[in-house]
């Protein structure tokens, strides 16, 4: 056998030995949860990848954090020191190492474990092609990896935006008149024009109450009986424009007017209704 088989045949006869040794990693039971998990089984992946391509020293290194991380001892991602990058990797690398640190020191691991694990084995593989720096693929596939677990991990991490609850609008009353001719309580021109004002104005649940009016031109009895007339007008004419909201009548006659005036006479703005509409 000449040199080149032997060294050859020794180089297969490695990997078989250390694909044997991930193998026992893989099926160890894993302590510590579904990150080392995520460790283990990420490293045990570059592990052997290492090895097929008989990078021994590589392949050991990734088998022993993988063996770690199944232990309950998860080493943290790889330090920039300890590889000889050159620009523009080494740039991209720290940037990118202080995001993962960053993202584990808030929880990653136990938000969202597995892109977690997946970002650091992610960025470990990186750290090994950049040092190596021959295969621009393999550089690009482990960025890649290691972005787009990061744009889970830190999505998961981001503050969830509360929604604002809508604060309810405190009912508002609406004031409406509606005037009647003296001594009558019959709706005139401008009283049904009123009354068709403050039905387009209404709103389905709104509550409405009308309170009758009158001057002080007759006696109390008399103003007080007027004024419900004039009140039940209102109402009648509601009912026939097929307003159906809940509804109160009051009757006040000559007390509370609206210009105070003296016993016995005359006052237009006394002669009325008013329609209170709380929406």
């Amino acid at each position: 056998m000449d040199i080149f088989a032997r060294i050859t045949a020794v180089a297969v006869a490695a990997g078989f030995l250390a694909a044997c040794g991930t193998a026992d990693i893989a099926n160890m039971s894993v302590k510590g949860g579904d990150f080392n998990k995520g460790l283990r089984d990420g490293y045990v992946k570059l592990a052997n990848s290492e090895y097929d391509q008989t990078d021994l020293s590589s392949g050991d290194d990734f088998s022993s954090r993988a063996k770690m991380a199944a232990m309950g001892k998860a080493s943290a991602p790889e330090g920039i020191s300890s590889r000889k990058l050159v620009p523009p990797h080494k740039a991209q690398l720290i940037s990118a190492r202080a995001r993962l640190v960053s993202a584990l020191g808030k929880g990653a691991a136990k938000v969202i474990p597995g892109q977690a694990a997946k970002a650091q084995t992610s960025f470990d593989c990186w750290m090994e092609q950049a040092e190596e720096n021959i295969q621009p693929k393999d550089i690009a596939a482990c960025r890649k990896q290691f972005n787009d677990a990061m744009k889970q991990v830190e999505a998961a991490l981001a503050p969830k935006k509360k929604a604002k609850k809508k604060k309810k609008k405190a009912p508002q009353t609406t004031r409406y008149v509606v005037y009647f001719d003296f001594n009558s309580s019959k709706l005139n021109k401008a009283g049904r024009n009123a009354v068709d004002f403050i039905v387009g104005e209404v709103k389905k649940k709104a509550k409405i109450t009308v309170t009758g009016y009158a001057d002080r031109a007759g006696n109390e009895d008399y103003n007080s009986i007027l004024a419900t007339k004039r009140a039940n007008a209102v109402v009648a004419a509601f009912d026939k424009a097929g307003l159906k909201n809940p509804l109160s009548v009051a009757v006040f006659g000559e007390k509370s007017p609206a210009v105070k005036t003296g016993d016995g006479k005359r006052e237009r703005l006394n002669r009325r209704v008013e329609v209170h509409v709380t929406q």
